[in-house]
């Protein structure tokens, strides 16, 4: 039975993967990073889980972006439950560092609120999705590598 429910999440963990990651990208609490450490024990590909997650994550920084590069700014703060006290600490910190701040859209609690915030300041869209992008490859690569270490993630 053990090795069916391994051969399954060898041949679906990368999607399943993917998706978790983009509902942890959003609002939702789902932790990725637990998934993650369990693929990478489960003997899937390194590489590709971290991209899987990378992707995922990366659609789902670009769905809260175009939130508020679409909607209106007391909509979404309403749908998605976020404070006036989140979105004027997002503010401050992207007028501090400017578009920088979208690299740090995967630090929990704040991230999300980032990107949102930036879609309200119609940031530049091709570099918002760069810096975020890098930035959740960043996060799922060192804990890719913290858990199974450099010459594992290569496949040395």
């Amino acid at each position: 039975m053990d090795e069916q429910i391994i051969e399954f999440f060898k041949e679906y963990g990368y999607f399943g993967m993917g998706a978790t990651a983009f509902l942890a990208g959003t609002v939702v609490p789902v932790a990725s990073e637990v998934l993650l450490v369990f693929f990478l024990g489960a003997g899937l590909n390194a590489i590709w889980l971290t991209l899987s997650a990378t992707i995922g994550n990366s659609l789902a920084g670009v769905t809260c972006f175009l939130s508020g590069y679409l909607a209106k700014r007391e909509s979404v703060q309403a749908f998605f439950r976020i404070s006036d006290k989140k979105m004027k600490r997002a503010d401050r910190l992207i007028g501090k560092y400017g578009l920088w701040t979208a690299f740090f859209s995967f630090l929990p609690a704040i991230g999300e609120v980032l990107l949102i915030s930036l879609g309200f300041m119609r940031a530049n869209k091709t570099k918002v999705f760069i810096y975020m992008t890098l930035g959740k490859l960043f996060r799922y690569s060192l804990i890719t590598i913290s858990t199974i270490g450099l010459a594992g993630f290569f496949g040395f």
